[in-house]
């Protein structure tokens, strides 16, 4: 069982953790769940039974683990679960105050488009922060965190965010 990827997200102003994780070799898959809060918003699993005779076994879980985590930051990204939150999470949840700017990631130039990204969503335009780089390899990079593996299991994660949190609501009430 490999170690898994943690990526806190931040778009259209709300702030989003995504988590993968391999579930070892008697029960092979990888899943990607999508948090707000303490809620999964959505989740991706994948099977690689089949792939348990490969002699670089490790190389491939974390090849299927990287892509599965880096699609569900581009979903979320490009606006794909808009839907799903504003229904789980209330029609105003990227409405609140101070949430009015969208920090996503445009798609990268190669991903590939499916029926549903080609479809019209209603949801606002995407509108990058100026401060982050023009070139969109180097912004999905900087998301992912450039392949960077996180060691801590995701309460460590959670209490990180939520301390981090708590530090700047101090400072702004300053």
């Amino acid at each position: 069982m490999l170690s898994g990827f943690n990526t806190n997200f931040r778009h259209r102003g709300v702030l989003f953790h995504v988590q993968t994780e391999d579930s070892g070799r008697s029960n092979p898959h990888v899943i990607t769940h999508l948090f707000r809060g303490g809620s999964i918003l959505a989740s991706e699993k994948r099977a690689y039974g089949d792939r348990l005779e490969a002699d670089d076994l490790d190389v491939v879980v974390r090849g299927l683990m990287e892509e599965q985590h880096k699609k569900m930051l581009r979903a979320l990204s490009q606006g794909d679960h808009d839907l799903a939150i504003e229904q789980r999470l209330g029609a105003d949840v990227f409405k609140e105050e101070g949430n009015d700017t969208d920090a996503t990631l445009p798609p990268p130039p190669d991903a590939e488009t499916s029926p549903q990204a080609a479809a019209p969503r209603q949801v606002p335009p995407v509108q990058p922060l100026a401060a982050e780089p023009e070139d969109p390899k180097v912004r999905i990079a900087r998301a992912f965190g450039e392949s960077v593996v996180s060691e801590k299991p995701l309460d460590e994660v959670v209490l990180d965010f939520l301390v981090e949190n708590a530090r700047k609501r101090k400072r702004s009430a300053r």
